[in-house]
């Protein structure tokens, strides 16, 4: 038997397991089982705490996809890990550094119930000529490559919504190059950005953190901060020296046990 907690951010929602008071252990097959949405549980992310590798870590955290992949970090995740913790007091309610497979995460509790969350300042990637050429051929003019934590492929096209995600990042995964790569459409809206994301392993979700991160990586040269909106709502980002801090929701759905099969 496993007991977890379901939870979302903005819409991106996950099956948390904690490995501090009890081990629980899951094979590839259990965890596609369990994100299966309509004989399963359902989650975007499947996301198990445990004990820290590093003295200067509180914990670390692991993300497995609905394909069962495991996934390098969730910005959306951590701020629901954060809420996990310090609901069930297996954490004092203040700031914690987590571990993850890319990177070292600051939480932050906030008096609004908004979670804060600061990352090294993402990084921008050149693509390689040859893979420039079949995004070109996939029509794809306008793109940034950026390393938030996990590797997103940002594309700037004037109504996301009218284009077919799915197919295009079908096309683009079938190159070992993007197999891995978070695809995202954006557009600028209102004082922020709209946008909208396939996940490598997940499928197009409500809300990506790290892709709102990405996105705001590169449109926050000459502002001191914006909102990034999606289907599931709105983060607050901005740069701090070269860090940056997203600033959203952490929402608690249901806990249960899963016998296991």
């Amino acid at each position: 038997m496993i007991k977890f907690k379901k939870m979302h951010g903005n819409g991106n929602d996950f099956i948390i397991i904690e490995n501090l008071t009890i081990a629980q252990s899951l094979t590839k097959s259990q965890i596609i089982k369990i994100g299966d949405r309509k004989k399963g549980l359902g989650f975007d992310q499947l996301i198990t705490i445990n004990p820290p590798k590093y003295s200067n870590h509180d914990f670390y955290i692991k993300f497995f996809n609905t394909d069962g992949s495991e996934a390098d970090m969730c910005m959306n995740g951590v701020r629901s890990v954060g809420a996990f913790l310090w609901r069930d007091n297996l954490a004092p309610k203040k700031s914690l550094i987590l571990g993850t497979k890319s990177k070292s995460i600051l939480i932050k509790p906030t008096k609004q119930k908004k979670i804060k969350v600061i990352s090294d300042y993402p990084i921008e990637l050149e693509i390689p000529k040859i893979q420039k050429n079949y995004l070109n051929k996939n029509g794809i003019k306008k793109y940034n490559f950026i390393n938030a934590g996990n590797l997103h492929l940002i594309i700037k096209i004037k109504k996301p919504f009218n284009y077919d995600l799915d197919t295009l990042s079908s096309n683009l995964r079938k190159r070992i190059f993007f197999k891995k790569v978070n695809i995202s459409l954006f557009t600028m809206y209102e004082d922020g950005l709209l946008i909208r994301t396939n996940e490598a392993g997940a499928g197009e979700t409500l809300s990506c953190g790290s892709a709102s991160a990405a996105s705001a990586s590169i449109n926050l040269k000459n502002k001191s901060s914006l909102k990034v909106f999606s289907k599931g709502g709105e983060l607050s980002i901005r740069k701090i020296n070269d860090k940056l801090e997203m600033t959203g929701p952490a929402e608690f759905i249901c806990e249960g046990t899963w016998l296991k099969k």
